[in-house]
Formats: structure tokens, C-alpha cells, sequence
């Protein structure tokens, strides 16, 4: 077995949650299925729930990287680049949920219960919504309008026909 880090625990963890849930997995089966005992895990993470929250926080990372790193063209105005990059937030958010729904849904619904991570990632993509627009001081009303389309909320509903005509349409207003 190799060295016991937070990156291993947090893999086998992500296994385990993936087979069972959050709420049926503990610290002693990710412990079992490292050949570790629990006490072992406290050495990286102070409980379940820190353990939890980190995995969630590398999930949303992971997931958010292209967003966060997006640049705009050259030669594209602030309304097209914002357009272009809500588009992003709204597609890379759509394409999670369609290509491994269960992860989506069990970070997703974790994230929702803690209001300090909501807050955090909201802020962050406020941020950056402000960055790529110029728009100061206008990226909470950006990303809160755009809420329908990033949202895990409305996930259930970004399959639906008339999905991307309605971004448009809220874009049309946004503008």
C-alpha cells in the first residue's frame, strides 16, 4: 500500500460514497478498504464531516477549473464574452448532471446543505462574471439571473426542449 496521503483517502472515499452515499459511508469503511484503522484518517481530517467537505471542495474544483480559467477572445466585446462564458457555466453544469448524474446529485445536494460552500462558489462565479463583463459591482445580479441555468436546482429540467432559446431569452434581458 502506498504512503497514506489525503489524496488516497479522498479516492477511496469517492469510491465508497459512490456505491453506498454520503450518508451510509463512514470513516470505518473508508479505513477498511485502505488497510488502515479510522484513527489513521484523523491524522489528515478531523472527522467525517471534515473528510466530506473537502472531498466536495476538490468535486467543485475539478468541475469548476475551465470556468474559473476561461478568457475571453481578443477582439470579443464584454457582452459577448460574458454571453459566451455564462454559456460555459450554464453547459459545463449540464454536461455533469448528463454524464454521471449520481456524483452530480450526491455533491450537489451535499454543497446545498452547506451554506458556507454555496456562498463561496456564488461569490467566485460573481467574480468572474465581473471580470469577464467589466460590469462592477454587477455579478451577483448576473449570476442570480442566470440561476435557472447553473443552479442543481433546475438540473431535472435543462434536458427539457427550449433550453437553450430560454438562455437566450434571459440573455436578451440581462444585456
Amino acid at each position: 500500500m502506498a504512503r497514506l496521503s489525503q489524496e488516497i483517502i479522498l479516492d477511496m472515499a469517492e469510491q465508497i460514497i459512490y456505491e453506498k452515499g454520503m450518508e451510509k459511508t463512514t470513516l470505518y469503511d473508508i479505513a477498511g478498504n485502505l488497510n488502515v484503522t479510522h484513527a489513521a484518517l484523523y491524522k489528515h481530517y478531523r472527522n467525517k464531516e471534515d473528510l466530506f467537505q473537502k472531498l466536495a471542495l476538490r468535486w467543485l474544483e475539478e468541475t469548476s477549473r475551465e470556468i474559473f480559467a476561461w478568457k475571453k477572445e481578443k477582439d470579443a466585446s464584454p457582452d459577448d464574452a460574458l454571453h459566451d462564458w455564462l454559456w460555459l457555466l450554464a453547459d459545463t453544469k449540464k454536461t455533469l448532471y448528463k454524464t454521471d448524474r449520481k456524483m452530480f446529485l450526491l455533491y450537489t445536494d451535499y454543497i446545498e446543505q452547506k451554506e458556507e460552500l454555496v456562498k463561496n462558489h456564488i461569490e467566485h462565479l460573481a467574480q468572474k462574471a465581473e471580470e469577464v463583463s467589466g460590469r462592477v459591482n454587477q455579478g451577483d445580479a448576473i449570476i442570480t439571473a442566470f440561476i435557472y441555468f447553473h443552479n442543481p436546482y433546475f438540473a431535472s429540467r435543462w434536458e427539457k426542449a427550449g433550453y437553450a432559446e430560454l438562455f437566450e431569452r434571459v440573455w436578451q434581458i440581462v444585456r
